[in-house]
């Protein structure tokens, strides 16, 4: 891997890479190369890069500022003391980064030696040696006692007074609401909220049809277990005709199926056998763990989809209410004992049936990300998928193109921002096809989550404490967070002052 990791915004692209090719050119192993092959897990290769590399060098301008990616690696960067901050725009750091001395590269003409670069090189030099860095004095974005006066008396001969000046200054000092978020999308992203013990994301769902990818383990204990006999398949019935099932001695034992075969992408599908009128199952939870990375999404069928990406630790998913399942696997081996008389690295095709009472189905993710995809019959009624309350740090109403990397957001999307804190700032349409992205999350929580199956859209509310929100389009993004000033002029006390002026 690479010594040194440069995040920047795609629109920075060039002045990144005659950055990179200065520094390799001075001995220096770079990363900064975003153009991934389609199919790559572009996330993930972002993130070994970043963890494996001692130094990440953030180069700071409007576009990254407002880039949630590179403010992202930028946290993360920080929280590992590796950060090199450049400053290649003026007040292009935000708000959280600014207590960070930075370099300034406000006059970098892109040569490799420039005074910049060999104060940028030095700096370097020193991080991957862990030696202590010091900046230098001409270099650094931190301001002088001095200058800070000069400015604040420049500030002052302008606006003409001690109040102008703070209410000026208060316009620009950014405060983090309390907000309330209902929207409509067809996607939804969100990070899970660190320290989170075995936390349900859904509330029971009946379903038709459901499919698991990468799953680690299935354990079951049924009546009955069939298996079917791959080469008696009709394919003109496009089913297995009766003298096709073996009816397998399983003596009330617990049957487990397991991935065994890493070559092999493990999945399994269980729907309806008998009654086909009857749903297959009920899925009662999808039991998270903390720092668990999730999207679902809603297709114009009203299939959902459940992403789930973890650091650590496997997710499981538990099913009751089965009668009599088809169950469909491939990529996994049953228990030992069985008498299986086909070869287990194919297809293969189960029943599991419950003659007695509606059994229970568990089974657990890879230690890496798994997908579910579940299916119903045609439904006209509003459903709900989560009415738990689910502690969150990062939420995200957008899908990213595996080919460029860019965010986009989801078809239909639209909602309404609430302002809880501060009091009386009005709420805030969020329009069709905008994006809206919160970060920087306290004590913030998706409350509930239900499917339209009219609109084939989900019906998500949240609310809690948001430190970064952004709304609009890549072309025109908004701020939503209300300033100081706007918490001064919508408080109560100001409610006169605000009726002489009409503001």
């Amino acid at each position: 891997m690479k010594d040194v990791f440069i995040s920047y915004a795609s629109e920075d692209r060039p002045v990144a890479q005659q950055l990179a090719e200065g520094l390799e050119q001075s001995g220096i192993s770079v990363w900064w190369d975003r153009r991934i092959q389609v199919g790559s897990e572009w996330d993930k290769t972002i993130e070994d890069a970043l963890a494996a590399a001692k130094c990440v060098v953030v180069l700071w301008t409007e576009h990254a500022k407002d880039s949630r990616w590179v403010r992202a690696e930028a946290r993360e960067a920080l929280i590992k003391e590796k950060v090199v901050p450049v400053m290649l725009e003026a007040n292009a750091i935000p708000l959280a980064f600014t207590g960070i001395q930075a370099l300034c590269f406000l006059g970098w003409n892109g040569s490799s030696r420039s005074k910049e670069f060999e104060i940028l090189l030095g700096v370097i030099k020193a991080k991957l040696e862990g030696k202590a860095i010091e900046f230098p004095e001409a270099s650094s974005t931190k301001a002088s006692v001095v200058g800070k006066l000069v400015a604040l008396s420049g500030i002052r001969a302008m606006v003409g007074g001690i109040l102008a000046l703070l209410l000026i200054g208060s316009s620009f000092v950014r405060v983090a609401p309390v907000i309330s978020v209902h929207v409509e999308t067809a996607r939804i992203e969100f990070t899970v909220a660190p320290g989170l013990d075995n936390k349900r994301l859904t509330d029971a769902i009946t379903f038709d049809s459901l499919t698991v990818e990468n799953v680690g383990k299935l354990s079951v204990t049924p009546d009955r277990l069939l298996v079917a006999d791959p080469a008696d398949y009709d394919m003109t019935s496009d089913s297995y005709p009766p003298k096709a099932w073996l009816d397998l001695p399983i003596n009330g034992r617990t049957v487990q199926f397991a991935a065994d075969r890493p070559s092999i992408s493990s999945e399994i599908t269980m729907e309806t056998t008998e009654d086909k009128s009857a749903a297959a199952g009920q899925l009662d939870g999808i039991v998270l763990t903390g720092e668990a990375v999730v999207s679902i999404e809603v297709s114009n069928d009203n299939a959902l989809t459940w992403s789930i990406r973890t650091k650590q630790g496997r997710q499981r998913v538990v099913m009751s209410r089965i009668h009599a399942v088809q169950l469909l696997e491939t990529g996994m081996k049953a228990s030992p004992g069985l008498s299986i008389p086909f070869p287990q690295d194919q297809e293969l095709t189960y029943q599991i049936i419950f003659e007695q009472k509606p059994g229970t189905i568990e089974l657990f993710g890879q230690d890496q990300a798994f997908v579910l995809v579940l299916k119903e019959k045609e439904t006209t009624a509003k459903k709900p998928i989560s009415g738990s309350v689910l502690p969150i740090q990062f939420v995200d109403f957008s899908w990213q193109d595996p080919g460029t990397g860019e965010r986009k957001p989801p078809e239909g999307f639209a909602g309404t921002v609430e302002y809880v804190s501060p009091q009386g700032m009005p709420s805030v349409p969020i329009g069709m096809n905008a994006f809206l992205t919160l970060d920087d999350l306290d004590h913030f929580e998706i409350t509930s989550i239900s499917i339209d199956p009219i609109s084939h859209t989900l019906m998500v509310d949240l609310k809690g404490k948001a430190g970064y929100v952004k709304t609009g389009t890549a072309g025109n993004p908004q701020d939503l967070r209300p300033t100081l000033f706007d918490q001064i002029r919508y408080s109560p006390l100001f409610e006169p002052i605000r009726k002489l002026t009409e503001w």
